[in-house]
């Protein structure tokens, strides 16, 4: 679907998954997300409520403030995307999003200090594992959401880098290097290169989910939350893609008698 101007802002509160795939940046499974959001929560009632949804962040919240409207449930739609437009979406992330300058502040204890610098590594290397997978599918559609959860982790990696006030590493670290060869041994066409991404993201969900175990600040916990559930939604969508398609591993027996 062409996505352009539209001569009326939608109600973010009502729009449908086509209202809301018009506006620039939002594809079908953030528009799915964002539904998903109103319908367990209720109607968005502020843009930090925007934010809270995954997969969207302080850019797509701005495209999102441009092409719709929060309607009655936030008072004057106007008003309101004024508000977050001249600070108000600013505000909201800023605590997630501001850098730690170089020794400032406390990111926790030591072990979550160093789950997070493993995060910043383990997303850097699955962005890399993606420029492999997407090198050897085929198929236009796979590569495009291929392509934007690429763009997930990239950001990912910076947005924990700018957290701890620190630069990307410029070199991946062992692990990086095991998960790359692996996906360049592995990934040779779409089935396979897709299989090779399922347990790459396998480790990242895992690696998230075992940070929120640990003592993180609010700001820093807000986004790893946020980051896993894009983790999620990206190995929700490869598995899915995987069984449609019908490109399921066959099961292996256990024992000669199984495969008698």
């Amino acid at each position: 679907m062409a996505k352009g101007p539209r001569d009326a802002q939608i109600d973010l509160n009502k729009a449908t998954a086509e209202e809301l795939e018009a506006i620039e940046g939002i594809d079908g499974e953030r528009a799915r997300l964002i539904i998903e959001h109103r319908n367990e929560r209720g109607t968005f009632q502020s843009w930090e409520d925007v934010l809270s949804v995954p997969g969207i962040d302080s850019v797509l919240l701005g495209k999102l403030q441009k092409g719709s409207a929060l309607g009655d449930a936030a008072g004057s739609p106007a008003a309101g995307a004024g508000a977050a437009a001249t600070g108000g979406a600013k505000t909201t992330s800023g605590a997630a999003r501001t850098p730690r300058a170089a020794g400032e502040g406390d990111i926790g204890d030591m072990a979550a200090l160093e789950q997070i610098i493993g995060l910043i590594l383990l997303d850097m290397a699955a962005a890399q594992a993606y420029r492999v997978a997407i090198d050897a599918c085929k198929t236009p559609e796979i590569r495009r959401q291929l392509e934007a959860f690429r763009g997930d982790h990239e950001r990912h990696a910076r947005e924990l880098s700018d957290a701890l006030g620190a630069s990307l590493p410029e070199q991946p670290d062992e692990r990086g290097q095991c998960i790359q060869r692996y996906t360049e041994l592995s990934a040779r066409e779409d089935r396979t290169a897709l299989v090779a991404m399922c347990g790459n993201e396998e480790l990242t969900n895992d690696a998230y989910a075992s940070a929120l175990a640990s003592d993180l600040p609010d700001d820093v916990r807000r986004m790893v939350e946020a980051n896993w559930q894009d983790e999620r939604r990206h190995i929700r969508w490869i598995n899915e893609e995987i069984r449609t398609r019908g490109w399921e591993l066959p099961e292996v027996p256990s024992t000669l008698a199984d495969a008698a």
